[in-house]
């Protein structure tokens, strides 16, 4: 549907109207019935005057002809002649009648058929008049109450949708103004019921964070407070007191990375982090995130593979942030992994994305905890000893790229995670779209 804008409407757009169209029908309605009315009146006024004209003639042959025949005759040759009158003998009638008193100042009322033509046509057109008016006002009276019902039906409507949050009941699809009103209540009804419900799920959303947040930070103080308390006993001897301070420290080191964590993806999932997307070589962000977790993977066991790269494998990428999404597909990899196992890194290229595999030989994932292991705080089972944080990370990391971070199961056992990324993402913000 066409936007009207502001300013002055053109006569095209009110056209567009059907409350317009309709009034200009009501109008021409109006229009053809009076001259229809006055072309009736009009015979019928003629056919009239003719007639009473006729009866007085008539009458007054009728009268000379009982008196005098031969006058009768001679007026009656006068009425049936074709020919008009000279000017002179129009001047000498009226010389004549104006000795009787029959001139231009003479009363209608004295000459019956004048009086009654007046009588007749003063009526005819004054009931014809109100005739039209009221069928004109009974006309508009219905467009007009037929818009009313409209705008009260969509009154109504929307004030279900804003109070009790209920989708519009009415809906108007015409042209004119009135449909795209009824367009624009429709759509800001929609927005309404969606930024409700959105509420809604952040409501629920931060209740449980909050819930999982304090879950999970009770482990690590309870821990504190009684390390704390047995540092302070003075028969604590220093070998004890030593292994009590580095369990407190590894403890603190927990409770930051998970409060750092929940702050990343809080600003991932609030379009408030800038990342520097550019194009660089894939392969070497991949070889910081292997470093970042070589420690890891040593003290597990773990061997990590990483396939050769096909050559010049370059995608538009932030270091920092990918980096940290692979890093945490590799740390879940090691943590699920038993000791001696392998994981392995493999590529796969097109002319269009370019897709990174992580895989391990772990138990895998069953198949009740495939759509939930990218949830926060989601744990598919206990043999890792993450909170379940890297993962939900990972993916939003992935997609602020505008890739896609996916996971199967392996026929041979373990878990593949496929990381796809495009050669040539769409722009992350409607901004940056050029309205057409």
């Amino acid at each position: 549907m066409e936007r009207l804008e502001s300013g002055r409407a053109r006569l095209a757009q009110h056209w567009r109207n059907p409350a317009v169209r309709n009034l200009a029908v009501i109008l021409g309605i109006l229009l053809i019935l009076c001259i229809a009315f006055a072309i009736w009146y009009s015979r019928y006024s003629s056919a009239q005057l003719k007639q009473e004209w006729l009866d007085r003639e008539a009458a007054r042959v009728g009268l000379l002809a009982a008196e005098n025949p031969e006058w009768a005759e001679e007026w009656i040759g006068l009425l049936a002649r074709s020919t008009s009158p000279s000017p002179d003998e129009t001047e000498n009638g009226h010389r004549i009648l104006e000795r009787y008193g029959l001139d231009t100042a003479i009363r209608s009322g004295w000459l019956p058929v004048i009086g009654d033509y007046r009588n007749r046509t003063l009526w005819s057109l004054i009931l014809g008049a109100c005739g039209i008016l009221v069928l004109a006002a009974a006309l508009i009276y219905r467009e007009s109450s037929r818009q009313q019902r409209t705008i009260r039906r969509l009154a109504v409507s929307m004030e279900n949708a804003v109070k009790h949050n209920k989708p519009m009941a009415y809906r108007l699809y015409e042209d004119g103004d009135l449909g795209l009103l009824a367009s624009g209540a429709l759509e800001l009804s929609v927005r309404l019921r969606e930024t409700i419900e959105q509420l809604h799920r952040e409501k629920a959303f931060l209740k449980d964070t909050v819930a999982d947040i304090s879950h999970q930070l009770k482990t690590p103080l309870a821990s504190l407070m009684i390390y704390v308390d047995l540092l302070q006993d003075r028969r604590l001897n220093t070998d004890h007191a030593a292994e009590f301070l580095d369990r407190c420290r590894r403890e603190l080191d927990r409770m930051e990375w998970l409060t750092l964590t929940l702050l990343k993806l809080a600003r991932l999932e609030a379009d408030a982090l800038e990342m520097n997307i550019n194009e660089s070589p894939l392969q070497a962000t991949v070889q910081e995130a292997v470093s970042s977790v070589s420690r890891l993977a040593e003290d597990k066991g773990v061997r990590i593979v990483v396939n050769a790269a096909p050559a010049s494998l370059a995608v538009p990428h932030d270091a920092h942030w990918l980096g940290e999404a692979i890093a945490n597909l590799l740390k879940n990899a090691i943590e699920h992994s038993p000791a001696g196992g392998e994981v392995a890194l493999g590529w796969e290229q097109s002319n269009v994305f370019t897709r990174l595999h992580v895989q391990d030989q772990g138990p895998g994932i069953r198949a009740q905890d495939l759509p939930h292991i990218f949830k926060k705080f989601y744990r598919s089972s206990d043999s890792g000893s993450g909170v379940g944080l890297g993962l939900p990370l990972a993916k939003s990391i992935v997609e602020k790229h505008g890739g896609v971070l996916s996971v199967t199961d392996n026929p041979a056992g373990g878990t593949i995670f496929h990381l796809t990324l495009p050669l040539h993402p769409f722009p992350s913000s409607p901004s940056n779209l050029t309205e057409l």
